[in-house]
């Protein structure tokens, strides 16, 4: 039997380029890490992302919230149905307001703008309620999705995929890859977006902003 996902309630501080910030993660929040068969890798608490710098400091835990835990939990069930062994694994999930406002800021102006939300807005990732994320697989090596997270190239996006498959610049295995995160992810509840086939929100933006509230 599969251990229920643990609430967290935690104050936690963000340095870096957010020093002194202050992000309440309270009992609406689910630590992810804790559902079985999901691997976290938060890209923005290291330097491992197109900023190239720890954005996160010591926030280093990926949190969604509660409506949405349960579809990551379905998520993962059928992956390992399809594939035994495999893990989804996570890049980033619940990213506070004060993180945006700092990723915001790197891009504003540049041809990257269009791929990070604009603060006065807000992403559904403030809310706890969108992920970006890949698969795994039961040697723990990150599948081939025919480009890397956050590459920001057209042949990221899902909607150009036919074309760039019949271009030849995207192969008949990475689609397939991409294809079965999708199909999972899908099924679980989760809404593939058009220009990144790593991020899935758990509910549209719309509908978030009337119930729930965002995390500064």
């Amino acid at each position: 039997m599969s251990r229920p996902a643990v609430r967290a309630s935690v104050l936690v501080f963000l340095l870096g380029p957010s020093v002194g910030a202050k992000v309440r993660v309270g009992p609406d929040y689910v630590d992810i890490s804790r559902i079985p068969g999901v691997s976290i890798d938060l890209r923005y608490a290291t330097s491992n992302n197109f900023v190239g710098q720890n954005m996160y400091g010591e926030f280093s835990k990926a949190y969604l919230h509660k409506a949405a835990a349960p579809k990551l939990r379905k998520a993962s069930e059928l992956l390992q149905e399809r594939k035994p062994g495999w893990t989804l694994v996570i890049f980033d999930a619940l990213r506070p307001l004060s993180v945006q406002r700092v990723l915001w800021g790197k891009v504003k102006g540049t041809e990257k703008e269009t791929y990070v939300a604009n603060p006065e807005k807000g992403s559904i990732h403030n809310y706890g309620f969108a992920l970006d994320l890949s698969l795994r697989d039961d040697q723990g090596k990150e599948i081939d999705m025919g480009t890397p997270f956050d590459d920001f190239r057209p042949v990221a996006q899902p909607r150009l995929e036919e074309s760039y498959l019949a271009q030849g610049q995207l192969s008949p295995n990475q689609l397939a890859n991409r294809l079965l995160l999708r199909d999972i992810m899908e099924k679980a509840g989760f809404i593939q977006v058009p220009e990144e086939w790593w991020h899935f929100d758990a509910l549209p933006l719309f509908e978030i902003k009337k119930k729930y509230r965002i995390v500064d």
